[in-house]
């Protein structure tokens, strides 16, 4: 079960949700802005690769009969060489690497081709808003991904040599291992709902038959969720003894983010209530995806409340307020 809930978690946050997200954004972002094509198509090339061996890496475990088993954020000491002796936790940290490599090149092709080769004309103030959400979230993958990839390479020093990062009988710190995590953890999920907004407000405006209410509000308040989103990491780890002053700003903070993803929903529905919505299929998964959305996003502020999160800390709460978000 451990191995089971391990890989799922892993293929789909760093080998599904990402990637498709970069990969929508490769394939469209040029086509929006008038460009040729992505500026440096070898770099893409060689993010693929990467993306392609780290998966088949990770995968290759089945084969010698050590799945990874430590749950998708390899918490140490669980994952340090003492608690899992077997390859997994190798395996799993060299397949991630790879992949979060390939992200971090996708981040510098997106920056450059939306920053650079946009058409004449193309100014930045009508560049589409799924343009926009593929700029933010390229520079929220710049900045968040690096932690994770250092944070690996120390697990993985520390248990091929026996050096003592995350040792704290040696003066490490195995606290230090979910800082590094989540400082890439949380705004990972950011990189993953950004773009899937910047869907929704190209679909709600085609649909509504009408141009999006507030487009410099919504470009605004996707700014404001790739800023924020690197304010508030310790929300993931309120259970572990964070002095109450830390706790108290980052809830503040965790609450605040809901004030964008706020803008951006009114933002949506006023396109509809304007407009005249043609209810075809693609609006009606709009329509379900609001429904979802807010379940999601009303159980995430519930999450950023420090006594109830202690309540609610390590149950499946998290898990489906996770879900309903990223569903």
């Amino acid at each position: 079960y451990a191995q089971f809930v391990t890989m799922h978690g892993t293929t789909m946050m760093f080998l599904f949700a990402v990637p498709i997200m970069g990969g929508f954004g490769m394939y469209l972002v040029p086509k929006m802005i008038g460009a040729r094509d992505l500026p440096f198509p070898r770099l893409s090339s060689f993010g693929y690769w990467c993306y392609l061996f780290g998966g088949l890496f990770l995968y290759s475990s089945f084969f010698f009969g050590s799945v990874p088993d430590t749950g998708w954020f390899m918490y140490t000491p669980l994952s340090d060489a003492t608690y899992s002796p077997d390859k997994g936790v190798d395996f799993w940290l060299i397949g991630v690497t790879f992949a979060e490599i390939a992200a971090v090149v996708s981040a510098v092709e997106m920056i450059t081709a939306i920053l650079i080769t946009r058409a004449p004309g193309m100014d930045l103030r009508r560049m589409p808003l799924f343009v926009w959400a593929m700029l933010v979230t390229s520079f929220m993958i710049a900045f968040g991904f690096p932690p994770l990839i250092l944070a690996s390479l120390l697990l993985e020093l520390e248990r091929a040599f026996d050096w003592p990062f995350f040792d704290p009988l040696r003066g490490g710190d195995s606290l230090l291992w979910q800082h590094l995590f989540w400082l890439f953890g949380h705004p990972e999920v950011y990189t993953i709902f950004l773009p899937g907004a910047g869907v929704v407000s190209m679909v709600v405006q085609t649909f509504a038959r009408r141009p999006i209410v507030g487009y410099t509000w919504v470009v605004l308040a996707l700014v404001a969720t790739g800023f924020l989103s690197f304010g508030l990491w310790v929300h993931h780890m309120f259970a572990v003894g964070i002095p109450l002053l830390a706790l108290a700003f980052f809830s503040a903070a965790s609450m605040m983010v809901a004030i964008p993803t706020g803008i951006q929903i009114f933002a949506w529905l006023a396109t509809l209530w304007a407009g005249k919505p043609w209810l075809r299929v693609p609006m009606l998964y709009i329509i379900g995806f609001f429904v979802v959305f807010v379940c999601g996003g009303l159980t995430g502020v519930m999450l950023a409340f420090v006594p109830f999160n202690w309540q609610v800390h390590d149950t499946h709460f998290v898990v489906a307020h996770l879900h309903y978000v990223l569903i």
